[in-house]
């Protein structure tokens, strides 16, 4: 039976290959290796309850809850770009969003 430690090792490796695949653009594989993500998830919670987490490994934790907002950023991208290819292909032309800090130049006489 694994303890604390080797099952953070195995959800940071697990997230660090989540996020390559996201950067790659492989999102069947970014769901795979989310599921067995979500066991480890599950065994890290149910060992914490009896096993105190060191600080090392709460530091570990949070570069994990890092890449996850990166792999989640990336996936937004990603949803934005289908939605317009979507969108493009049903003739409804690009769908103009500026950002906030597009509406703040144009706003200010900066563009």
């Amino acid at each position: 039976m694994a303890n604390l430690t080797d099952l953070i090792s195995d959800l940071v490796a697990a997230t660090d290959q989540m996020k390559l695949a996201a950067q790659g653009d492989d999102w069947d594989m970014v769901e795979r290796v989310q599921k067995r993500r979500r066991v480890l998830i599950e065994s890290i919670v149910e060992h914490a309850a009896h096993e105190p987490i060191t600080e090392e490994d709460a530091e570990r934790l949070r570069a994990v809850r890092r890449h996850e907002a990166t792999v989640a950023a990336l996936a937004g991208t990603q949803r934005q770009a289908l939605r317009e290819a979507i969108a493009e292909l049903q003739g409804e032309g690009r769908i103009d969003k500026l950002s906030r800090m597009q509406r703040a130049y144009r706003d200010s006489g900066y563009s």
